[in-house]
């Protein structure tokens, strides 16, 4: 759902520009060249119920890191928290949130990287819709 999409960040390295993160290709990367706290976030260009969010970390060296993922729509009345991982990641591994239902009526998808032991960048994130 997000692929090819809109993208904004808190900073951006020349270059590695957000939408990198969302064109399906983990060889490209979104990167803030910039230390914690950052966020990225896309604009899906509709409404959706959301059922999981994949994320694939550009980060070296691998350590815990702490990734607050948030969702706004036309009822939300702004952006509302979807769910906090904390966890031990490395670079090109998969970081999942999966809804315990689904997530309902959101057309954009904030992820800030809130602590982190290397520059926040992102290789790939997914949007995955329910049903």
């Amino acid at each position: 759902m997000a692929y090819g999409k809109a993208a904004r960040a808190s900073a951006t390295n020349p270059g590695d520009d957000p939408v990198n993160a969302f064109d399906g290709d983990t060889g490209t990367l979104w990167s803030a060249a910039a230390d914690a706290p950052q966020w990225i976030e896309v604009d899906l260009g509709e409404v959706f119920d959301v059922a999981e969010i994949r994320m694939v970390p550009s980060q070296y060296p691998a350590g815990n890191t702490v990734h607050r993922i948030s969702g706004r729509g036309p009822d939300t009345g702004g952006l509302v928290e979807l769910g906090v991982i904390e966890s031990e990641t490395t670079d090109g591994d998969y970081v999942v949130l999966v809804a315990e239902s689904p997530w309902l009526g959101l057309d954009t998808i904030r992820v800030e990287t809130t602590s982190s032991p290397s520059w926040v960048a992102w290789r790939e994130i997914e949007v995955v819709a329910a049903g």
